[in-house]
């Protein structure tokens, strides 16, 4: 028959071959996302890690400066029976140390004879001024502003927090329930066991944290704060010893946990970590009574509680500067300790 020739057959992949290497690549993405995933997230809290160590770094160089830790900013009144929450020293922590974060322009155009959130805008652009340091990277909201303009701070657009100092704690020191509190977020609430953290009332010398600095969380992540967390508390309310009368130029309605200038950044720690209780906030941004869902202040979720995006628990500043992870399994009295800068209580690290 002699030599035949015939057309060149392609070398390219058949249909099943081609099936196969798509289901392999697809099982090898599967396998990697989550290496991928978990690598991005420990760069995250790397950096949260990073934020809170600038921060204790300034509350020592306040402290060296001035001989003491500046004030929480919210704090508690023990004039009243059970004590209750005051609002008397004026603005955050997070303003006050601003000059000790290299945030000196901020600071200087900030002007402390108004109220951060004046509706004559005498702190206007430093208040809307975004601080790296104080948002976690993990947190889904991390931008530099909540939703629109604020309606109740005079159209001003406030940057936000994800940290605050744990100002003080009620958890029952013997980890008892509650009745009062059974149905809530927190059941071992015990208001009348309330006792301060490290950064309460005005400025905390080293010699009143009788615990240890290395054993008293002094800034705690409460992150993920947003326009649906509103505080329980009026923007004229100071405290009970004080009429809640509205002020001139102050506004109306509740403050804002989220803004870094807000002395309500502050919190109580009234329960563990990371609580899942629902619901968390109201349903709609800057609801308001009459009428509203009213969740405001039930330290659920990131509604003024310890609160964070990483897996497994929350970071916290201590009084000497370092950060520890505190785990979500961590037992509730432990917590209360960690918390209190004059309880007597020995804890370990092991507890948490």
């Amino acid at each position: 028959m002699g030599n035949q020739t015939f057309p060149n057959r392609s070398k390219g992949f058949t249909l099943i071959e081609l099936l196969v290497v798509i289901a392999i690549i697809a099982v090898l993405i599967a396998l990697l996302l989550p290496a991928v995933q978990a690598a991005r997230e420990a760069a995250r809290r790397m950096q949260c890690t990073n934020n809170l160590k600038q921060i204790g770094l300034a509350l020592h160089n306040y402290e060296s400066m001035h001989g003491a830790f500046p004030s929480g900013g919210e704090s508690t009144y023990y004039g009243s029976n059970p004590p209750s929450t005051q609002f008397v020293d004026g603005t955050a922590t997070l303003t006050k140390i601003l000059p000790y974060l290299d945030q000196n322009v901020v600071f200087n155009t900030y002007n402390f004879s108004f109220e951060y959130n004046d509706m004559r805008g005498a702190n206007a652009t430093s208040v809307a001024t975004r601080m790296n340091m104080y948002v976690c990277p993990s947190s889904p909201n991390s931008g530099a502003y909540n939703g629109v303009p604020d309606p109740n701070g005079g159209g001003v657009r406030f940057a936000r927090t994800d940290y605050g100092p744990t100002c003080y704690t009620d958890i029952d020191p013997g980890g008892q329930a509650q009745p009062a509190y059974a149905n809530t977020a927190t059941p071992l609430r015990n208001p009348a066991s309330r006792q301060d953290g490290l950064l309460a009332q005005g400025m905390t010398p080293i010699a009143r944290v009788t615990d240890g600095l290395s054993n008293t969380i002094a800034i705690g992540e409460d992150a993920g704060r947003d326009d649906y967390c509103i505080s329980p508390y009026l923007e004229s309310y100071k405290g009970p010893q004080f009429p809640n009368t509205p002020q001139p130029n102050i506004p109306t309605g509740q403050r804002r946990y989220w803004r870094w200038a807000e002395a309500d950044n502050a919190f109580g720690v009234s329960g563990g970590p990371n609580n899942k209780f629902r619901p968390d906030r109201e349903k709609t941004p800057y609801e308001a009574p009459p009428g509203a869902l009213r969740t405001a202040g039930n330290n659920a979720g990131a509604n003024d509680e310890l609160f964070s995006f990483h897996p497994g628990g929350v970071n916290v500043l201590m009084g000497d500067g370092s950060v520890r992870f505190i785990k979500d399994s961590v037992s509730p009295v432990a917590l209360r300790a960690l918390v209190t800068r004059e309880g007597g209580e020995v804890i370990s690290a092991d507890q948490y």
